[in-house]
């Protein structure tokens, strides 16, 4: 029987050759699809997952409130590890660890930049990274010890069996020798763990500008724990939530525990509570991937049911000669199963071709994992429900056709049939506009973001790290690049203007309602930074070298801080900051240091550059290359021991947005392919319908029609229903991009030729391929149409 159904299949096949392509590519296009974000949405369900007991470790996390402003960080003081540890009896492991931080570590001739960060004993023993040399037990137990990843240790020492080499970090304020106690194996594809090194947390701990890292009213580094197995997370939860509280009086602060595997995917909180996150975009690539399937699938009912008036007399022959509905129902699912078999092949063909794209598109390091025995399972479930999906309906329907009206020629499809066939062409071209008008939304949103007006001027703005010798000799690296023509201004902040950095709600002024408070963001600049920055005043005066302590002791703030200073005291001249009064000297207009997706904060900005790592460098737009290679030449003459680095503020800038970016560009790429096989579909129903209306076309142009009134008679019926699914599909996208567009507190305005253009682009699409397919049949001489009759 499977072999009889085979042969009749490819048989089908051959005669019907354009309704074939037609299926094949579009299934082909389809499936295509389904792997490529079947590939991602794994890789990002499994992110972070894949450590030992992952189930029992957890983040601690802080609920802070400022007014009716609730803010979660993953911030945490550096000494409440150990605590947690000492005093709750449900905790097995608790370790404290930094922010990625970026060291120069030496080995002979070997100087590398490497990217990691400290952390405390226990921290191998939560997050279970696998080794491949070393003892978990005593890799972090010591001051002077470094854990290395594979590819770190081959950069460094050519090998990764070093356990007992030595390497240097240089640091501003020196160097320390470190010995390998570890080498951990190379990362997973799914790990989204990005790190070089890791040294002990107590090495930072014991740094004397960090004691603040041991006050219960800072926040700075993250705190992880392991629970015992058979503990309650969340009345540990509980139990923990006033800890901060109860260590310092008047905090604000509520701790909770949060599933470290759960922060990935679910780690976006509004106003205290959990809403969202990337699962967000998981969910919705999972849909246009289903999706984007159905409609090659509905290509192939459409198509089909289209072709049933041709296939009716061999159903009905087979009929008569005793074939029961059963074997016929299997004879068309056959078919459909066996164009999915080719439809796969050349799936993943294209997914080979143009994986290497997608991850440089996601940021991903993906691969097909031919190997796995549940890829296998899940693709051959995959290609199950789009054979079942797509040959179910034309099986089904052609099965039931009735002897007697396929031989007295009355097998017209019934009103049902066309109103379904037109149906799913509707659905098809509705997800199309949803698509369109999301990439258009996702894109003039991202450029508002790029091209507004900042607060500052981040054009031609380099910034430059200072490190070593750059740090202890800033004036004279200034005094030096002041000499260069091509250089207009240069300063220096603790503060890199790419997001929260330093911030308290320790500030008092008269008139402050004491159930208020606010969350200040702390700026440390030199002279210099509101020139070189372009900030711009709007009341008082810039720090100046002339006014001497008064500047030292006054404070710049922005326009949203002096708002809320005089509030409810207009002629306030001081705020009170951690204790001391500070003079109002000036405020700038508001600025923007985070993205779009926050509201602007205040910010007060304090003349103290004696940790300022940041050094911003104002160029003309003349020879950029040579300017940057002459500040190059002079960083190297007075620092040769650290490499020179650079950036500019702009691309600093751009990259905040880079995940947007990444979905504007996916909804880009999923919106033409869902066109593409959507116009696939219609393609071979307008040449369905044209093969049809042969015989009319033949007279109307026999009765003088001109050709383009005959193209019209095929054209106007998928018009109108191209022109439906753009008014549903303008209603659901308007509905999911203004969801969309609240995740930002500056956004565009839902504009009203969003509609019109992506009407005017699926229109035109549409218009043309069927257009292409009725002037085919429109050119053929009336003749040889009609001399049957």
């Amino acid at each position: 029987m499977f072999k009889t159904n085979f042969k009749i299949a490819l048989r089908g096949f051959a005669k019907h050759k354009l309704t074939f392509f037609i299926n094949l590519f579009g299934l082909a296009l389809g499936l295509w699809a389904a792997i490529l974000i079947g590939l991602w949405v794994k890789s990002e369900l499994n992110a972070g997952r894949d450590f030992a007991e992952i189930d029992q470790v957890y983040r601690i996390m802080e609920h802070q409130r400022y007014g009716s402003d609730i803010f979660t960080i993953t911030s945490t003081p550096g000494i409440l590890a150990n605590d947690l540890k000492e005093y709750f009896s449900e905790v097995e492991k608790s370790a404290t660890y930094s922010w990625s931080q970026e060291n120069l570590f030496v080995k002979e001739n070997t100087r590398l930049k490497l990217n990691g960060f400290f952390a405390g004993e226990d921290y191998l023993h939560i997050m279970q990274y696998a080794f491949l040399h070393g003892d978990r037990n005593r890799a972090l137990s010591e001051i002077n010890h470094i854990v290395l990843t594979a590819d770190a240790a081959i950069k460094l020492f050519g090998k990764t069996d070093v356990i007992g080499e030595s390497v240097v970090m240089k640091e501003t304020e020196g160097e320390n020798s470190f010995i390998v106690k570890a080498v951990l194996a190379p990362f997973s594809k799914d790990s989204y763990a990005d790190f070089d090194y890791i040294l002990p947390f107590q090495f930072m701990l014991d740094k004397p500008y960090n004691s603040w890292l041991k006050e219960w009213g800072n926040n700075g580094p993250s705190t992880i724990v392991k629970l015992h197995k058979d503990a309650d997370w969340q009345a540990f939860s509980a139990s923990i939530a006033d800890y901060i509280v109860e260590k310092n009086d008047g905090s604000n602060v509520t701790l909770f525990a949060y599933p470290q595997s759960e922060l990935y995917l679910h780690g976006k909180f509004k106003d205290g509570i959990q809403q969202g996150g990337r699962i967000e975009y998981v969910r919705l690539f999972s849909v246009i991937g289903i999706f984007v399937l159905l409609i090659a699938c509905i290509n192939f009912m459409n198509l089909s049911t289209a072709k049933s008036q041709k296939r009716a007399k061999e159903v009905g022959v087979r009929k008569v000669v005793g074939a029961e509905k059963g074997a016929l129902v299997n004879q068309f699912l056959s078919e459909s199963l066996l164009m999915t078999v080719f439809a796969t092949a050349i799936s993943l063909l294209l997914v080979e071709l143009t994986l290497p794209i997608f991850n440089t598109l996601t940021g991903k390091v993906m691969s097909v994992p031919y190997a796995d025995g549940m890829f296998w399972l899940q693709l051959l479930g995959i290609m199950l429900f789009t054979g079942l999906v797509a040959g179910s309906y034309p099986a089904f329907y052609l099965s039931a056709t009735k002897v007697v009206s396929v031989f007295k020629s009355h097998t017209k499809a019934g009103k049902g049939v066309v109103m379904a066939r037109k149906g799913l062409v509707t659905f098809q071209f509705i997800l199309a506009t949803v698509l369109i008008v999301s990439t258009l939304v996702v894109y003039q949103q991202i450029n508002f973001a790029l091209n507004q007006n900042l607060g500052y001027d981040k054009e031609q703005l380099l910034v430059v790290p200072l490190e070593g010798k750059l740090m202890d000799n800033y004036e004279v690296f200034k005094n030096r690049l002041d000499q260069n023509n091509e250089v207009r201004s240069i300063s220096r902040s603790t503060h890199s203007l790419l997001g929260r950095n330093s911030n308290t709600g320790d500030v008092n002024w008269e008139g402050k309602d004491p159930d208020f408070n606010a969350l200040f963001e702390i700026m440390r600049m030199d002279y210099g930074f509101i020139e070189t920055l372009g900030l711009q005043l709007i009341k008082g005066e810039d720090f100046s070298r002339e006014k001497g302590a008064d500047s030292i002791q006054g404070a710049i703030i922005n326009k949203r801080a002096y708002e809320l200073i005089t509030e409810n005291n207009p002629d306030a001249l001081s705020f009170n900051l951690w204790g001391d009064d500070r003079i109002i000297t000036g405020v700038v207009d508001d600025f923007h240091f985070q993205s779009f997706h926050q509201a602007m904060e205040p910010v007060i900005i304090l003349l103290d550059p004696s940790f300022a790592s940041n050094c911003f460098i104002k160029v003309g737009t003349g020879d950029i290359q040579n300017t940057i290679s002459s500040i190059e030449n002079l960083a190297l003459e007075i620092n040769p021991d650290f490499p020179f680095q650079y950036s500019f503020m702009d691309e600093n800038y751009a990259r905040m947005y880079s995940e947007d970016v990444k979905i504007g560009e996916l909804a880009k790429y999923f919106s033409i392919l869902t066109i593409l096989i959507s116009c696939l579909g219609l393609l071979g129903l307008s040449a369905h319908i044209a093969e049809q209306k042969t015989k009319e076309i033949g007279i109307r142009k026999v009765l003088g029609a001109t050709t383009f009134s005959i193209l019209n008679v095929i054209n106007k019926e998928f018009i109108a229903i191209v022109s439906i699914s753009i008014l549903l599909g303008s209603g659901l996208a308007y509905w999911a991009m203004q969801e969309w567009l609240s995740g930002y507190a500056y956004r565009i305005e839902f504009e009203w030729w969003f509609i019109p253009t992506a009407a005017a682009v699926i229109l035109s699409i549409a218009y043309l391929t069927v257009t292409l397919q009725a002037l085919k049949s429109a050119q053929i001489n009336p003749s040889s149409t009609l001399k049957s009759e």
